[in-house]
């Protein structure tokens, strides 16, 4: 009796497929975590291409209401109350409160985490560029009215980090009716 055998009929050695199935294992371990950084990534991306195209929007309406605006009746650092040609010389009123900025009491925009209003003193202002030449409420004789506005792309965080936020700074709109009168 022959108990040599063919090693080609032998198989397979236990260690060796384990060996195997580790490195299958290791291997669609790393394509996983691939596939869920580059569907992260994709996310990411969808949530801040969102978040400004929001921001060009509410800057657009913004700049619009303010380009056509006739008189202030009042204005402070977060509203501001105004007669406007926009809105066929009705009165309107721009505020931000709870997140939101509403025009005439309708909520426009939410997940805004912060917006700030200020006003250019007086018409010889735009020679010094300087912050003292702003206000944080309407004067007589005020002239421009500058505005940031921040959007939390996660507003259901409670510590917002910088990079949770996307931002846009000192948009400045000087009113066709206030350009007039110099």
């Amino acid at each position: 009796m022959n108990n040599k055998k063919n090693r080609s009929d032998k198989g397979f050695t236990l260690l060796e497929m384990t060996a195997t199935l580790m490195i299958v294992g290791l291997l669609v371990g790393l394509a996983g975590l691939y596939i869920t950084n580059v569907v992260d990534a994709y996310a990411l991306y969808q949530e801040h291409t969102e978040a400004a195209q929001k921001g060009r929007f509410v800057i657009n309406r913004l700049v619009n209401e303010f380009i056509h605006l006739e008189r202030v009746i009042n204005g402070n650092e977060k509203s501001i109350s105004f007669e406007s040609r926009y809105n066929n010389l009705t009165d309107a009123v721009i505020e931000f409160k709870n997140n939101t900025i509403e025009i005439n009491h309708v909520v426009f925009v939410d997940k805004v985490h912060d917006f700030n209003l200020r006003y250019l003193k007086s018409k010889t202002a735009f020679d010094d560029v300087s912050s003292q030449m702003w206000n944080n409420s309407w004067l007589d004789g005020s002239t421009a009215i500058q505005f940031d506005i921040s959007f939390a792309l996660y507003p259901s965080l409670q510590s917002l980090q910088s990079k949770n936020i996307i931002t846009f700074n000192n948009i400045t709109v000087v009113p066709r009716a206030m350009a007039k009168k110099e």
